[in-house]
């Protein structure tokens, strides 16, 4: 059994973090391969997800643009 709780982010993201091993996040990798939860942190881009409905269906919210925020880290930053 795979209990997850859901995580809001400040990008307006959605992280999935394990219930029984907290810091551990589902992950995807490029391919769609699943990724190590052991090696996952919230800040990974492989760990954050967008929710979207399925099509048909109509959202009573009013839509909201997409906001494009600057990401602290870029690929080549090194590791502290």
């Amino acid at each position: 059994n795979c209990v997850f709780s859901e995580i809001v982010l400040e990008n307006n993201y959605t992280a999935l973090q394990n219930a029984k091993y907290e810091g551990w996040y589902m992950a995807f990798t490029r391919k769609g391969r699943p990724g190590k939860g052991s090696k996952t942190r919230q800040h990974q881009r492989e760990v954050h997800f967008m929710k979207r409905l399925p099509k048909g269906h109509q959202t009573t919210e009013p839509h909201r643009r997409f906001e494009f925020v600057n990401y602290p880290f870029n690929r080549r930053s090194k590791r502290t």
